[in-house]
């Protein structure tokens, strides 16, 4: 298998795979969106972004890479990504606020003012933290399933601070098996699902495709509508961008420099189980459709 995988690179052949993982959620998330203050709301749904950073997690603990250089992972995978989307299977998504006890730190001119022993009430601040609760629309838990496309089932790595520990990622079902949450670390989740798939395919341009997985707006042709309510608009970082992650500039800055991080993304909203949200897109810009069969056939928009 690794003279294979060798041969493979040398020879520059790759292999376009996909994944479709399902996630159940024990109460919802919270993922909030940055550069609104300490008072800042959540997202309807986790962001790709946030999935990427949950399978980086996963593949750093295997690898026995520390939390500083693991976050370099997502942006391998980012590079090697092709498509991702999500959609609810059975929940609506609930945003609302809610007052939490936090430690403040707060230093001044390099010196520290809080927390501080003598000044216990000066230490504590409750600002209102977005979260969203995921409602079932059944008897089931909510669950919200994620189509991935990458180019290859290995990931290069290029960080020269990775290469000594790793030179290669290996996509696997085994890996998303344990991916155990999306958001912060109360925003628990299990993988009921995962499916690998080899017969991902390309549909052509010139063709109109209705999808109910999120995508970029900037996908969006002439004469595209939505089919079945409903959609939302949500901005969030760029999954295709290849560099997610930088220690010399945070997710807020990439916030702050406007849309040269950031992509507006369509995202389904459910009604009720029996008519799910979707959207008939003719694509443009040059991205691209992706097609598999999967009990019934499943379309995600990607580069």
């Amino acid at each position: 298998m690794r003279q294979l995988r060798k041969l493979r690179r040398k020879l520059k052949v790759k292999i376009m795979i996909g994944f479709i993982v399902d996630t159940e959620f024990v109460w919802g998330f919270q993922a909030r969106i940055v550069g609104l203050s300490k008072t800042s709301p959540s997202f309807y749904y986790p962001p790709p972004t946030t999935f990427l950073g949950a399978l980086a997690e996963v593949i750093a603990k295997e690898n026995n890479i520390g939390e500083d250089l693991g976050r370099f992972i997502i942006n391998e995978l980012s590079r090697n990504l092709l498509a991702i989307g999500f959609r609810p299977l059975n929940c609506v998504p609930i945003k609302y606020e809610d007052l939490n006890r936090i430690i403040m730190v707060r230093t001044v001119g390099g010196t520290i003012k809080s927390p501080l022993p003598t000044d216990p009430y000066g230490s504590f601040d409750s600002p209102a933290r977005g979260k969203t609760i995921l409602a079932s629309l059944d008897d089931d838990s909510p669950k919200i399933r994620w189509f991935l496309v990458f180019k290859d089932t290995t990931v290069d790595i290029n960080n020269n601070d990775l290469r000594i520990k790793l030179d290669t990622i290996s996509l696997n079902k085994k890996t998303f098996w344990k991916i155990h949450r999306l958001g912060s670390k109360e925003s628990r989740i299990s993988v009921t699902e995962v499916k690998k798939l080899n017969n991902v395919k390309i549909v052509s341009p010139r063709e109109y495709i209705i999808t109910n997985y999120s995508f970029p707006t900037v996908a969006l042709g002439r004469k595209s509508e939505e089919k079945t309510r409903k959609w939302e608009n949500e901005v969030h970082i760029d999954p295709y961008s290849g560099k997610i992650y930088d220690k010399r500039e945070g997710i807020l800055h990439k916030h702050l420099k406007g849309f040269e991080h950031l992509r507006v993304f369509k995202v389904p909203i459910m009604i009720s189980n029996q008519n799910p949200p979707e959207y008939i897109v003719k694509i443009e810009n040059g991205w691209k459709a992706y097609l598999v069969e999967h009990e019934e056939k499943e379309v995600v928009i990607g580069r």
